[in-house]
């Protein structure tokens, strides 16, 4: 069999179609403001992506972009968007330098515009169930069960990564959702055996190419947030060539789940705002 590809730009398209209605109601812009940290291409480009998205819907945007020797100067710059009335969302890209105090950095962003949900007090009230917001990665997912009718309650998913952005918070989203989620990570013995008995399988590893048609069950559903630039080309933690074969459902790399997680900011900053 040949999967059916999951097009998340067609789906990501429906919902910044919405969240734009939602935005022309309110008759004011609402503004997003990125801090960013280093030069890395690949960081800036996923901005650029976010600020397109945001002025595409009618949204304001702005990025604060620092080097790795300038902690204070980040700190600064969020103390300062935390206390302006004037904006409604702020998002750190991630990963921040070894050296800096993330937790401490990242405890300067108000829950209530904490589009990442990455705050301590806006994860406490995510895995607390007390949010009005989802992790971008978690509702990205949930658009793709919606659009193509999928219930999670009683299959047995495997989650591949168990990272703090996307493989913890989705699989206490799923278990929440009536799923039976097996965490696989660098400790788990016989990985790919676990992975062959799932009706869904979830790759979060920042690995390309590790899930092969090995780890995958005939005509399962396979979700890829890998994101990894080789030259021109793009991959994800899943192998597309082999599990394209064998799997029922594929998101596709890039055009899968990274337009969705973009959506999903958008949706919490609008959710946040409005509250």
């Amino acid at each position: 069999m040949t999967a059916t590809l999951i097009d998340g730009r067609a789906i990501a398209d429906v919902v910044m179609t919405g969240l734009a209605g939602q935005l022309s109601a309110l008759g004011e812009p609402l503004h997003l403001s990125a801090v960013c940290v280093g030069d890395d291409a690949g960081l800036r480009a996923f901005v650029k992506l976010k600020q397109k998205a945001a002025i595409s819907i009618g949204a304001e945007f702005s990025s604060y972009f620092f080097d790795a020797n300038d902690e204070d100067g980040a700190r600064q710059t969020l103390q300062y968007l935390a206390g302006d009335e004037a904006v409604h969302g702020i998002f750190v890209e991630l990963p921040l330098p070894v050296s800096w105090n993330s937790a401490a950095l990242l405890s300067l962003i108000p829950a209530q515009k904490d589009a990442d949900i990455l705050s301590p007090s806006a994860q406490q009230a995510f895995y607390e169930n007390n949010s009005t917001v989802m992790p971008p990665p978690v509702l990205a997912l949930q658009y793709v069960l919606n659009a193509h009718e999928i219930a999670v309650c009683g299959i047995r998913i495997a989650m591949i990564g168990a990272g703090e952005l996307v493989g913890k918070p989705v699989a206490h989203w799923l278990t929440n959702q009536g799923a039976r989620v097996d965490i696989i990570d660098v400790t788990t013995p016989h990985p790919s055996e676990i992975s062959q008995q799932a009706d869904m399988v979830i790759a979060a590893t920042g690995t390309p190419g590790l899930v092969t048609d090995e780890w995958i069950r005939e005509g399962a559903t396979v979700i890829d947030y890998g994101f990894a630039k080789k030259g021109v080309a793009y991959f994800g933690d899943v192998d597309f060539a082999s599990v394209h074969k064998k799997a029922g459902l594929l998101t596709p790399v890039p055009g899968g789940m990274g337009p969705l997680v973009v959506a999903a900011v958008l949706e919490n900053m609008i959710t946040l705002a409005t509250a």
